[in-house]
C-alpha cells in the first residue's frame, strides 16, 4: 500500500484505544469513528467519513471499505479487531490532537452496548432505519427532486436521499459510468438497493459525453442546453411524462453528476417539468 489517508491512520487508532477497553466490535469502532465526527469535530481537521442511517444505527460505507484494506495490507488483523505490529507503528506516530480526540471518544464508553445506547438516545434520526428499535413509517408528501453526485462520497450522497425520504432515483446519465465507482451503475444500485431506494436509468434523458467537451463559458453551457431542449427534449416526451406520472405517486429525484444545476442538463428537464405546473427541489 503507497500510503495510509488520515483517516485510515484515525480509524487503526481508534481500533487500537477500543481494543484496550475489551470493545472490539465494528459496529462499536463505527459509532466510534461517528462520535469523532459528530463531538469531536475530526471532520474539521481532515478529511473524514460520513454516515447515514442503516441497520444498526450510523454506518459507512467508507469504513468498511477502509476495514478491509487494513486488514488486507496487514495493519489489522484477520478479525478487524487489533491493530498488528504494523499498525501499532501508525499508531506510535498519531499526533498528539488526534491521538487525544481518540482517548477522549474511547474514555465516555465501557462496552459496545453503552455507545449503542448512547448514539441511539443522542442522535435519534441515525435509528430510523435500524433494526434494533421499533418506529413509526411514516410517507412524506410526494414530489420530484433533482442532486448532483459531485464531491460527494457514497455516503453522504446516501444519507442526502434518505433525510429527503427519496424512494426511486432516476439517473438521467447517457453513459452511466464515473470515475468514481461508487456511482457507476451496478454498485449505485447496489447501494441504493441496500437502503430501500429504488434505481431507474433513463439514457435517453442524457447528453452524449463528447459534447460536454470543451465547455469553457457559460455561452458554451447555454448554447449545450438550448440544443439539448430543441432535440432530446422534444424527441422524448414520453420519458419526461414518465417521470411526471411517478413523481405523483413517489419522491423521486434525477440525478446527474454536476454539482452546480445550472451546469447540468437536469436543469433543462426540471424547467421542462415545472411548465407543467410541478414543483421541483433541489437537493
Amino acid at each position: 500500500m503507497g500510503f495510509l489517508t488520515k483517516r485510515q491512520r484515525v480509524l487503526i487508532g481508534l481500533i487500537h484505544e477500543f481494543r484496550q477497553k475489551n470493545m472490539s466490535s465494528n459496529i462499536a469502532v463505527v459509532k466510534g469513528l461517528f462520535i469523532l465526527k459528530e463531538e469531536e469535530r475530526m471532520d474539521d481537521m481532515i478529511k473524514f467519513y460520513s454516515f447515514l442511517p442503516y441497520k444498526y444505527g450510523p454506518f459507512s460505507y467508507d469504513c468498511y471499505r477502509d476495514l478491509n484494506t487494513l486488514m488486507a495490507e496487514g495493519y489489522i488483523t484477520r478479525d478487524e479487531k487489533a491493530a498488528t505490529q504494523k499498525g501499532m507503528e501508525i499508531v506510535g506516530e498519531m499526533d498528539q490532537k488526534t491521538s487525544q480526540k481518540i482517548k477522549n471518544t474511547a474514555s465516555k464508553f465501557q462496552s459496545p452496548t453503552h455507545i449503542k445506547n448512547y448514539v441511539y438516545k443522542h442522535y435519534p434520526y441515525y435509528t430510523i432505519k435500524s433494526e434494533l428499535v421499533p418506529h413509526e413509517e411514516k410517507k412524506a408528501k410526494f414530489g420530484i427532486f433533482t442532486i448532483g453526485y459531485e464531491g460527494h462520497n457514497i455516503d453522504s450522497f446516501l444519507n442526502i436521499l434518505i433525510q429527503n425520504e427519496i424512494d426511486i432515483l432516476i439517473d438521467v446519465r447517457k453513459n452511466p459510468f464515473s470515475m468514481n465507482f461508487s456511482f457507476s451503475q451496478k454498485k449505485l444500485s447496489d447501494y441504493l438497493d441496500k437502503v430501500e431506494i429504488k434505481y431507474r436509468h433513463i439514457p435517453e434523458l442524457g447528453i452524449k459525453g463528447e459534447l460536454r467537451k470543451n465547455l469553457n463559458s457559460e455561452k458554451d453551457y447555454k448554447e449545450l442546453f438550448v440544443m439539448y431542449e430543441n432535440t432530446t427534449v422534444k424527441e422524448h416526451s414520453k420519458e419526461i411524462r414518465e417521470i411526471i406520472e411517478l413523481g405523483k405517486t413517489n419522491r423521486i429525484a434525477l440525478m446527474c453528476f454536476e454539482k452546480e444545476l445550472h451546469h447540468c442538463h437536469r436543469s433543462v428537464l426540471s424547467q421542462h417539468i415545472e411548465t407543467e405546473g410541478i414543483g421541483v427541489t433541489h437537493i
